[in-house]
């Protein structure tokens, strides 16, 4: 480990400040990657989600659609027979 301490001493040396700021843009380029690529994955898992919920309210409403037009029916159905 000493060794690895001296070798970047060293390349900090013969590189200068510039060296330091490279090696902290690369770093900071690196982190911004990783996290970039976390929240595509959070986006298309929340973008699944979401289909998922607006089929689920499409059936709803479907359903609800379809028991108003059954109560209408049954409506008219019973106001025809007490009026017969």
């Amino acid at each position: 480990m000493p060794n690895d301490f001296s070798s970047i001493a060293a390349w900090l040396q013969a590189t200068g400040p510039y060296g330091f700021v490279a090696v902290l843009g690369w770093a900071f380029w690196r982190v911004s990657e990783r996290k970039d690529r976390e929240l595509k994955t959070l986006y298309e898992r929340i973008l699944s989600m979401a289909e998922v919920q607006t089929a689920a309210v499409v059936k709803v409403e479907s359903a609800l659609v379809a028991l108003k037009e059954a109560i209408e029916e049954l409506r008219e159905a019973g106001g025809r027979s007490s009026q017969a």
